[in-house]
């Protein structure tokens, strides 16, 4: 009797364990809601059994929330500045965290879920704000990119009497110089006016010799005031041989060959190369195309626009724009031969079938359309200053010089306001470097870095400007970013 009662005993006590451990295992596996807890509400349970949104029965990783962006401030700004972009759901793992400003990606210096605060980085120019958190695409408004622009002397010594030295950098001396253009090595060639020579700068600063002695001459490889330069997709480097009152051709190994007009007088004739006559020509303006090779001159005394047929053996020149008989100056408007200049200058062309030309005696920048043949102002009201306007409200004051980016924007030497100017693709014109009307030689942020009569402007297209500082007698370079 007594073992029965035993195992009664045992057996009641297992049934009470078997419902305890069924208890138990009910609480913690599925309900009637087919969720791992027993809560439908909670989101942090994971979905199982036949739900097809379950990604892992297996798991109960909580929901990943998805990020939002709400707000961006500032939404303009030069580069290095911080931004703050508001929202939900950024985390706090900076790594998980990107930003970028039209493609390039930014600094980020601090996350919350809230706030991730980012730095621009140098060059990113206008376009989107896009951001990445982990995994999560999302695009924020437009960035507007402002330019910065920093004067550094890259040649020459302002500080020292003008000279004629080669050496590295700022060891070098030139006397004037006055126009500049870069070959397909990265050399920078520069007339060096009163120096009566063609000085190379190379990639690596060093500058020398390249044309010309020291002294003016008049004979084949001399020069006597040489103002302005072009050249061609061979390195070929054309010269206005100004006090010569020719133009001249100088191959890259030196070799010397008369273009047109000659040193043995100025005058108006048109006619065969030696035979042409220039008045103290001042710029080129090359064109190479499928139809040809033509040289435009700024032919300054004769306020014309001359142009040298560089495809047949005789360089044939005739009036491109401008009185053809009478050599007085003038600020007309219209076609080719009907339009009047005061000592033009500087000439550019943009890519679309214009030449942009410094009309430095009208205190103004002309356009020559060459489809329809005609002349018209571009920008400019006359003699002065007159700055961050619409080009046709601006003011320069004997503008030499001009170069075009290739986005469109227009860089001017504006020489006696001693300034740098700007004309970007919408019209509008600001002063990138100098102080008006106040020259001098400092380097640093463009708006109090001063030059002191310059005359040449070269726009490399890599994010770089020199400018021939023709009275501080040195060669100085904008860097853009």
């Amino acid at each position: 009797m007594k073992t029965m009662k035993t195992i009664g005993i045992l057996r009641a006590r297992d049934i009470f364990l078997l419902l305890v451990l069924l208890s138990l295992a009910l609480s913690c596996g599925s309900d009637d809601n087919g969720m791992d807890c027993p809560d439908p509400t909670n989101a942090d349970c994971d979905q199982v059994g036949d739900d097809p949104q379950d990604d892992d029965p297996r798991d109960d990783d909580p929901v990943v929330l998805e990020p939002t962006l709400s707000s961006v401030a500032p939404v303009t700004g030069p580069k290095h500045t911080e931004v703050v972009i508001t929202g939900e759901n950024f985390g706090t793992d900076a790594d998980k965290v990107s930003v970028s400003f039209n493609g390039s990606v930014g600094e980020v210096l601090g996350v919350t879920d809230t706030e991730v605060t980012v730095k621009v980085p140098v060059g990113a120019n206008t376009g989107p704000i896009t951001m990445e958190v982990d995994g999560f695409d999302l695009t924020g408004p437009e960035f507007v990119y402002e330019l910065t622009y920093t004067v550094e002397t890259f040649a020459g010594n302002p500080n020292e009497s003008p000279g004629f030295l080669d050496g590295f950098g700022t060891e070098a001396r030139f006397n004037r110089p006055h126009d500049l253009v870069k070959d397909s090595k990265g050399n920078i060639f520069v007339a060096d006016r009163r120096n009566h020579a063609i000085r190379k700068i190379a990639p690596d600063g060093v500058v020398s010799t390249f044309a010309g002695n020291g002294s003016w001459g008049r004979e084949d490889g001399e020069y006597t005031i040489p103002q302005e330069l072009a050249i061609d997709g061979d390195d070929n480097i054309y010269v206005a041989d100004s006090g010569n009152h020719r133009i001249v051709k100088v191959d890259p190994s030196g070799g010397w060959t008369l273009i047109a007009g000659s040193s043995l007088g100025y005058g108006y004739v048109n006619g065969p190369g030696a035979g042409a006559r220039f008045s103290n020509p001042t710029a080129i303006l090359l064109e190479e195309g499928a139809g040809g090779s033509t040289l435009y001159v700024s032919d300054r005394n004769n306020h014309a626009i001359r142009r040298i047929s560089l495809d047949d053996d005789q360089y044939t020149v005739s009036t491109y724009a401008g009185p053809k008989i009478d050599q007085r100056e003038g600020y007309v408007d219209g076609a080719l031969l009907e339009a009047r200049f005061h000592f033009p200058r500087g000439m550019a062309n943009n890519g679309e079938g214009t030449i942009l030309l410094a009309d430095s005696g009208n205190h103004r920048i002309r356009a020559i359309d060459q489809d329809n043949e005609s002349v018209l102002t571009f920008a400019g009201s006359g003699d002065g200053y007159e700055s961050d306007v619409p080009r046709l409200d601006a003011k320069f004051d004997g503008a030499s010089d001009l170069s075009v980016a290739s986005d469109g924007t227009i860089y001017i030497a504006d020489t006696a306001n001693s300034c740098i100017r700007r004309i970007d693709p919408d019209g509008h014109v600001t002063t990138i470097a100098g102080v008006p009307k106040n020259e001098g030689h400092n380097d640093g942020p463009g708006d109090v870095a001063k030059f002191n009569y310059p005359y040449g402007v070269l726009h490399t297209g890599e994010g770089e400007i020199y400018v021939a500082d023709t009275f501080n007698h040195a060669i100085r370079k904008i860097i853009i970013d």
